[in-house]
């Protein structure tokens, strides 16, 4: 079955019944100013609002922990969030647990975020950064009209000069390790039976309806080796709703030549659809409180 966008219906593509299956070229996607959705001019288009180069690893001296916030504050964070529902089925398994429990959720927070910053990529950071830049247009450091044209982390590459994309990318990255409600929201990852796609479609579909995109994070049983990527885009059938992906491992000209990924949710049964990603991923997860995150990140330059 041909698969319509939500980006295509709001373009003005009329369809009647004397059309029969739509090409992959006529569903193209372009950028347009006519967009009539709540999104307007923020709609993300992963040719432009892609970074023009891979996700990258390492930083040269990997920051710890303790630089960002204290065991004490990230406990009394915990504690807090625990105090009120996270509308996750998580949330009851986490709260069930006494001191210790809470204790090995801070030391487990601490030593993963050590692990893990920049060892796996930048994906969370890439995605934030790209989201913001699309946004807010004049973000986008170094004169350049969109992220599509930094070609390098590290421009301009000059000795001693400042490398203002990195900076932005490695801000919002690390700060999703450390965030309490971040945590505790991605806790449901553990197990697939926790997560709710059906909420899920509901949240994602009205968050890329009202700002364009919505970040998520996908997994296997090891969520430690999970990934983030950008949901820009959906189509909706008898059979399922299907989103388009920017990921950050493939830089914006593939997306000029190849179709975006896709994941996607069953409508009758609400099961994850990995599409692209099936045999390394098999569950993923929309956490509102990222767009929280990466506000406090645009606010932190």
């Amino acid at each position: 079955m041909t698969r319509i966008t939500r980006r295509t219906l709001l373009c003005g593509l009329s369809l009647s019944a004397g059309i029969g299956a739509l090409s992959a070229a006529s569903l193209k996607r372009s950028r347009s100013t006519s967009d009539a959705g709540a999104a307007g001019e923020h709609e993300f288009d992963p040719r432009v609002d892609g970074f023009g180069f891979d996700n990258y690893a390492t930083p040269p001296v990997p920051p710890e922990p303790t630089e960002f916030v204290s065991r004490r504050d990230l406990r009394e964070e915990l504690t807090a969030r625990l105090e009120t529902p996270l509308g996750t089925r998580a949330t009851a398994a986490v709260q069930a647990g006494s001191g210790p429990r809470l204790r090995t959720i801070v030391d487990d927070v601490y030593a993963n975020a050590n692990r893990l910053f920049g060892t796996r990529g930048y994906c969370y950071g890439m995605v934030a950064a790209a989201q913001w830049y699309c946004e807010e247009p004049p973000a986008v450091p170094l004169e350049r009209d969109s992220a599509s044209e930094i070609d390098h982390v590290n421009e301009p590459l000059e000795d001693d000069a400042a490398a203002p994309v990195r900076d932005d990318i490695e801000r919002f990255h690390r700060q999703q390790f450390l965030d309490a409600e971040s945590w505790l929201r991605r806790w449901a990852l553990l197990d697939p039976d926790w997560i709710d796609y059906e909420t899920q479609e509901r949240e994602l579909r009205a968050a890329i309806d009202a700002f364009g995109s919505a970040g998520i994070t996908i997994s296997g049983e090891d969520v430690l080796s999970g990934h983030y990527v950008l949901l820009y885009d959906y189509g909706v059938n008898d059979a399922d709703v299907v989103f388009d992906v920017y990921d950050p491992n493939d830089a914006a000209d593939r997306y000029v030549s190849d179709e975006p990924p896709v994941i996607g949710i069953e409508t009758d049964g609400h099961e994850p659809l990995l599409e692209s990603y099936a045999g390394t991923y098999d569950r993923f997860l929309f956490n509102p409180a990222d767009r929280a995150i990466s506000a406090r990140g645009r606010v932190d330059r």
